[in-house]
């Protein structure tokens, strides 16, 4: 396997997300697997849309909430 193939592979799953992101919400917000966002910035602002506070690292990329039971909380929430 090349170098490049190999961290691919290690990469696709946080860009595709985990299950739990591409399932839908029963009402209101939908979890999305594009909530994991490049800079700390945008991942607030989807928090403000969310309406939850703050923001974590997930690997190399940043995600709503405060953290990843705040973030399922908000999407279920709708």
């Amino acid at each position: 396997m090349t170098k490049a193939f190999l961290r691919l592979s290690l990469i696709a799953p946080l860009l595709i997300g985990p299950p739990i992101l591409g399932m839908a919400a029963p009402t209101g917000v939908q979890a999305q697997p594009h909530d994991m966002f490049p800079t700390k910035a945008a991942a607030l602002q989807r928090a403000k849309q969310l309406k939850c506070a703050g923001a974590f690292a997930m690997g190399p990329h940043w995600m709503p909430c405060k953290d990843l039971d705040a973030y399922n909380k908000a999407v279920r929430r709708g």
